[in-house]
């Protein structure tokens, strides 16, 4: 059961509160951003990203980001590109991320992860009610649009789901350094913000230019607490076990040089996912940071064919 500050039982709005100040700026040619500000049912403010185009759109994508990443690179990755397509493109901070409340590093459990997207999901239905809406989790953000696929309401449920550098079977070895500090911090002080998540960038990303605007980058998150990854391990492995409780068109995309995964396990993990409509493509050169990567124009490319044919099939009916 999820707890809010205090000890209050969430049970997720309706409507979530919106700050009407709104500020629109231009991401790229026909491409407007513009940020909000959601209210999660406990009362954590949430920043949220949103980019639309000149035209009518006619299908509506939310994001959730990586680990201690945030929003605002889809600025650059998705939004100019997915946008003129026909999406209207929306993408929140998780709590304790980019722009929004909530503490750095720490959280008692996943499920106020699941709770903000949920947040941000039934809200974009509500502004584009006519339209399709599909999910796309990346990295750490796929093991949370999974379970939001799952096992979300009617009203919440997505109508597709993409999986971009899925983390279900995390393949990434501590070093005895690592080991031996997150032993310490698990005996004395689990929640202290004391482990770092950054060193590894040039394994995982291959363009150079953002493994340079990562380290820059103020407003990453470069440690966490051992609540926080044994939240994250938990999440995973339930994640990893609702394959045929998803009864959606699915597709997933993977680097083949993704060093943070297991392919065998992601693999059967696809192959027992309920439905017939789904699609795996695995791109061979690709790292883990497959939305910003040498490979990521042909990824893209991939994601829009695939939006645009699901939301066919959709209006179809």
């Amino acid at each position: 059961m999820l707890q809010s500050r205090p000890d209050n039982l969430i049970l997720l709005p309706t409507i979530p509160d919106l700050d009407t100040n709104i500020l629109p700026q231009i991401v790229a040619a026909s491409v407007t951003e513009e940020t909000f500000k959601l209210t999660s049912p406990d009362g954590m403010r949430l920043n949220v990203y949103g980019w639309s185009g000149e035209a009518v759109p006619d299908k509506v994508v939310v994001v959730v980001h990586g680990m201690g990443g945030h929003s605002g690179y889809y600025s650059t990755s998705l939004a100019p590109y997915l946008v003129p397509s026909g999406v209207v493109l929306y993408a929140p901070d998780l709590r304790g991320h980019g722009h929004s409340e909530g503490k750095r590093g720490d959280i008692s459990t996943f499920d106020f992860f699941q709770q903000d997207v949920e947040t941000v999901m039934c809200w974009a239905r509500l502004r584009h009610p006519a339209l399709p809406l599909f999910l796309l989790g990346e990295s750490m953000g796929t093991c949370i649009a999974i379970i939001c696929a799952a096992t979300a309401s009617a009203a919440v449920r997505p109508d597709g789901l993409v999986l971009a550098a899925c983390v279900i079977a995390p393949t990434v070895k501590p070093r005895a350094d690592e080991i031996v500090r997150t032993l310490w911090y698990a005996s004395r002080n689990r929640q202290k913000v004391a482990l770092p998540i950054t060193g590894r960038e040039e394994q995982g990303v291959r363009d150079l230019a953002f493994v340079q605007v990562l380290k820059s980058d103020v407003l990453f998150n470069r440690h966490v607490s051992v609540r926080f990854l044994t939240s994250m391990t938990r999440h995973m492995n339930r994640a990893a076990r609702l394959p045929q409780a998803l009864h959606l068109p699915v597709l997933l995309l993977q680097g083949g040089h993704d060093f943070t995964i297991r392919f065998r396990p992601t693999r059967s993990f696809f192959k027992r996912i309920a439905v017939a409509d789904k699609e795996m493509h695995i791109f061979p050169n690709a790292y883990h940071a497959i939305l910003n990567d040498p490979d990521s124009p042909q990824v893209r490319a991939k994601i829009i064919e695939w939006l645009n044919r699901q939301t066919l099939h959709l209006q179809s009916k």
